[in-house]
């Protein structure tokens, strides 16, 4: 928290409002995605007036339906009225589980913006691809790299992705709202965080994973001259290792599937993650944007994907050590049947 406060001055005195120059900056952004109705109504698109846009992404945005053109307006002004107390509360959380509770209610509330409008999603790609404003003429900076990126990014996989993650965590299952749900469930994760570093050796704490903890932590660290797909292996194992005995361990299955699978939205979400379409897009997508996390040829992560989405259906991934998820999945179908 002190290298938080200290590195980011966001936000000023008590924490209620933004620095001024910060505040001003977001007024800024606000004025260009958020025009006034005499701006909106007039057909005819003044590059100087949608520097940060641009023209191209403007008609994008203005050609979705209903109130979805506004999201990049919703977007920021969320981000104005809310970011300041989830930092300041951020900050004050005494829990790790306060702490990502605090960061899942901002995060969820983006979700349900693309959740309504994923119209959305093709239009931002859009704007990427042929972006014209005025941003780096402005500022003097250099557009070769940006242009090198998206030129190079394979965007019908990525949009394949997000589409994908949308369908996961997007709308109802059997009742429940799953957007919230799934924040939730993430937010839940700070009780291990809670646990493991209050020392507390519980079934909901890494304490019990002590030996598999260390292995992961050795296995994650890279040496020069490493054989990159042997290291992703490697740390792919040692990882799966540590969810099998945090996952599936019979002493503590029933309390990890009471806390981290006891709703139809996480089972939903898991089967659509991981189905082989969408591991067919995350190696794609890993391979293509290779170039820009390391230098070389990109390594084979087929077997390693598959490896690792294993744990997103703990039922098959625990197998004959436990049958608490393999109940639940049945619920979960017998309510939808």
């Amino acid at each position: 928290k002190q290298w938080y406060q200290r590195r980011v001055p966001i936000t000023a005195g008590d924490g209620t409002d933004f620095q001024p120059q910060v505040r001003e900056l977001i007024t800024l952004v606000e004025s260009q995605l958020c025009p006034d109705e005499d701006t909106e109504d007039n057909a005819e698109c003044d590059s100087g007036s949608n520097w940060l846009l641009g023209c191209k992404c403007t008609s994008e945005f203005a050609g979705l339906e209903g109130n979805c053109k506004n999201t990049p307006c919703k977007v920021i002004q969320h981000f104005k009225d809310n970011a300041p107390k989830a930092m300041s509360d951020f900050m004050a959380a005494n829990s790790y589980e306060e702490m990502l509770t605090v960061a899942m209610n901002v995060v969820d509330e983006i979700w349900r913006i693309l959740c309504e409008c994923r119209g959305v999603v093709d239009a931002t790609i859009s704007c990427a691809r042929n972006y014209d404003g005025l941003v780096f003429i402005l500022s003097g900076f250099d557009r070769t790299n940006f242009d090198e990126i998206v030129n190079h990014v394979d965007w019908e996989t990525a949009r394949g992705i997000v589409h994908g993650y949308l369908d996961a965590i997007c709308g109802e299952e059997n009742g429940e709202d799953c957007p919230a749900v799934l924040s939730n469930w993430r937010a839940g994760n700070g009780i291990f965080f809670d646990n493991t570093f209050n020392g507390v050796d519980t079934c909901i704490s890494m304490i019990r994973a002590e030996k598999e903890t260390k292995a992961e932590t050795k296995a994650s660290v890279y040496e020069e001259g490493m054989d990159m797909e042997s290291y992703i292996d490697g740390w792919v194992d040692a990882h799966m290792k540590l969810e099998e005995k945090v996952i599936c361990d019979a002493d503590c299955a029933g309390e990890m599937q009471e806390l981290m699978y006891s709703s139809c939205c996480v089972k939903r979400a898991g089967e659509r993650l991981s189905t082989e379409s969408m591991k067919g897009k995350y190696v794609k997508f890993f391979k293509n944007i290779w170039r820009f996390i390391y230098p070389g040829e990109a390594p084979e992560l087929k077997n390693a994907v598959n490896r690792f989405m294993q744990m997103f259906r703990p039922a098959s991934f625990c197998g004959a050590k436990t049958d608490v998820y393999r109940e639940m999945n049945k619920q979960c179908n017998a309510i939808k049947a």
